[in-house]
């Protein structure tokens, strides 16, 4: 009775539609939402969403349907759940918002989007912020792509304590390939660290005399000649 009363007033009487979502609480929520959807009665859909914490759909429709940002991450910070965090991350993202949807992210405790956010990030150049995801990404999963990122991240970031104490522990990371990336962008304090971590002593005798550590470059020229 109670859907044959909202879905009337969403054809008849529009106006009629939120004071009846307010007022009555035995009507199929879900599908008289996605009816108030189709009808493009949007704020009507979320606030159905809303009263039965269906809040995943519920900011979905500020994102997708009233196209509102800012309000979605009211939401979020109301209800504060994980899959609601990663929708605003995933939307933020989308937009080019890279501290903000990393964020998001962290909040979500949720690294599943990190192909997404490490090329968005490196194209902004946002590398405090990628460290931080990377951090968390890392702690959810021992991931060869995301460990070797970090490492990239920290090198362009200049933590070079970090960098160094993260290559002598145990790890997935591919420590050559990030020397030879930070060897080609110039970082060479990074790529030092990297190729000796690694004992590639020709790679690090050139790095060395980049850094004008002369006598250092004849010693690694010596060991890669042995």
């Amino acid at each position: 009775m109670q859907n044959l009363l909202i879905l009337t007033a969403i054809k008849a009487d529009k106006n009629k539609v939120m004071e009846y979502i307010d007022r009555l609480d035995n009507y199929d929520a879900p599908d008289i939402a996605n009816i108030a959807i189709q009808s493009q009665l949007y704020e009507e859909a979320f606030a159905i969403f809303k009263k039965f914490e269906v809040n995943s759909s519920a900011v979905q429709v500020l994102i997708e349907n009233v196209n509102n940002l800012d309000r979605a991450y009211e939401f979020a910070e109301r209800c504060n759940e994980p899959s609601v965090w990663t929708q605003l991350g995933k939307a933020q993202l989308s937009q080019n918002m890279v501290k903000e949807s990393i964020d998001s992210f962290i909040k979500a405790n949720d690294p599943t989007d990190y192909m997404d956010v490490v090329d968005t990030a490196s194209k902004s150049e946002n590398w405090e912020d990628l460290v931080r995801y990377l951090q968390m990404a890392r702690k959810k999963a021992r991931d060869t792509f995301v460990e070797s990122e970090l490492i990239y991240a920290y090198a362009k970031t200049a933590r070079f304590a970090d960098l160094e104490e993260f290559i002598s522990s145990p790890n997935h990371a591919d420590v050559s390939k990030i020397g030879d990336r930070c060897f080609d962008a110039g970082m060479y304090e990074a790529a030092k660290l990297l190729y000796n971590n690694v004992s590639n002593f020709a790679k690090l005798a050139i790095t060395l005399v980049h850094l004008k550590e002369y006598q250092g470059a004849v010693d690694s020229a010596r060991k890669a000649n042995r």
